[in-house]
């Protein structure tokens, strides 16, 4: 009778043991990068760049998202296990020598949570955060009057396709874009639409279009209180509510419009 006690109650202990195993993977946090896939980091990445811009000046900066880019196609997750990773990029447009403040703003605004750490001396110039679920944002002055905000899923495993949410065209401001092109006398060979959920509720968006030229006639267009960078290849400045860049790629002239947040 004592045995079949024994085997009663160690029969009962696994499986309570094994209900709590369950329901730990089911709720609890995953306490490793491995343990999560990019469908998992890829919200994380969105949200990091949305407090982004939402803490820019929207008078004095010209945003303009782009989509998830695959940056390593083979890493490892563990010594058994392959992964992927991707990343997400927003670009801002600032005048020249505010830089660092514009740094210091984002670093100001991000929750304590982040745990952000700024670096800013005579030639360097970083911000890096901890987003959570192991997504980093850096930001970084990569060039006068550029500043590069990246999240970064780190390597995962890929347990899904990666694509954007195809955005309702009524609902996306293409007008900034298409005055550019009327202005130049140009059709868009591509049209691309980026967006994110502003953490204050609403949504920003970039719109962007792919020509042919330089830009140059739009130039001669804008009044000179709304430009806020002009530089060889490169033209930025504000209409209304949106922030228009014009930038000359290997491919075209890329025209984005961003507003949101």
């Amino acid at each position: 009778m004592k045995r079949r006690w024994i085997i009663a109650g160690t029969a009962a202990w696994v499986l309570v043991v094994a209900g709590l195993a369950y329901y730990s993977s089911r709720n609890d946090p995953p306490t490793s990068r491995d343990q999560t896939t990019i469908a998992d980091g890829l919200p994380v990445v969105d949200t990091a760049l949305a407090r982004v811009a939402a803490a820019l000046d929207p008078a004095t900066s010209v945003p303009a998202l782009g989509g998830y880019t695959r940056t390593d196609r083979s890493c490892r997750v563990t010594s058994a296990r392959e992964g992927t990773r991707f990343e997400r990029v927003l670009l801002v447009y600032v005048k020249q020598d505010t830089e660092p403040a514009v740094l210091d703003r984002v670093h100001n605004a991000l929750p304590a949570a982040y745990q952000s750490h700024l670096v800013s001396g005579p030639s360097t110039h970083l911000l890096t955060a901890d987003a959570g679920d192991f997504v980093t944002l850096r930001g970084a002055v990569v060039k006068p009057g550029q500043v590069r905000f990246t999240a970064d899923t780190g390597c995962r495993i890929q347990d899904a396709a990666v694509e954007e949410a195809t955005p309702q065209s009524q609902t996306a401001n293409r007008a900034p874009v298409q005055a550019v092109l009327d202005t130049l006398k140009q059709t868009a060979s591509q049209w691309r639409t980026h967006r994110l959920t502003c953490p204050g509720g609403g949504t920003l968006w970039t719109v962007e279009a792919v020509t042919t030229g330089d830009g140059a006639a739009a130039r001669t267009t804008v009044p000179a209180t709304a430009v806020i960078l002009d530089e060889p290849g490169l033209f930025a400045f504000r209409a209304g509510e949106a922030g228009v860049a014009l930038r000359v790629e290997g491919d075209g002239l890329h025209i984005t419009s961003t507003a949101g947040c």
